[in-house]
């Protein structure tokens, strides 16, 4: 015969077994925080890109988009913002001869503070600069192509993926239109 303080607990383990299992069900069903619902873009205004690279410095959120400026030929740009907030924004240059810690110096007042061993890539963790190579040519006489990628207003940060990500949209740069 089981003692009634027997019983009592086993229905107590029971019960308390039960509402375990639902909330770990339920838990299991919840959204864990805010999604992409955006195809993120394959091209930055027009200029090749590696979605999976750019991917992490966009958030959370329903829509993308991207706007483009330029001006004269001397220069373009491109605005990825996520749901009416700008998030990214590219910059494609032509200036005269220097190094690209001096074109970056001329874009953020932000420290840049690593370079690749070569001297054409200069970034930080929301940020990178480029210099082309064979970027040049007759109505930018003397000139040169330099790229730029500001992400300051996303809560990623990370050097090396912003090293990749400049590197890759400097690479399609050169091989694009915009180099000729």
């Amino acid at each position: 015969m089981i003692s009634t303080f027997v019983l009592r607990h086993r229905r107590r383990l029971g019960t308390a077994l039960v509402t375990t299992a639902f909330l770990v069900t339920l838990s299991g069903c919840s959204e864990s925080g805010p999604k992409r619902e955006y195809a993120t873009p394959r091209s930055l205004c027009g200029t090749a890109v590696d979605a999976k690279d750019l991917t992490e410095f966009l958030p959370a959120g329903k829509k993308v988009s991207t706007t483009s400026a330029t001006e004269g030929s001397r220069a373009s740009r491109c605005t990825v913002a996520v749901d009416g907030k700008r998030v990214v924004y590219t910059a494609q240059q032509w200036w005269n001869d220097m190094s690209v810690l001096e074109f970056a110096r001329g874009m953020t007042l932000e420290k840049v503070d690593q370079q690749t061993d070569d001297g054409r890539f200069a970034y930080s963790v929301n940020q990178a600069f480029g210099k082309t190579e064979g970027c040049r040519g007759n109505r930018h006489e003397g000139q040169v192509l330099y790229t730029a990628i500001q992400a300051t207003h996303s809560d990623h940060e990370d050097a090396a993926a912003m090293k990749k990500l400049i590197t890759s949209y400097t690479e399609a740069v050169e091989r694009s239109g915009a180099c000729r």
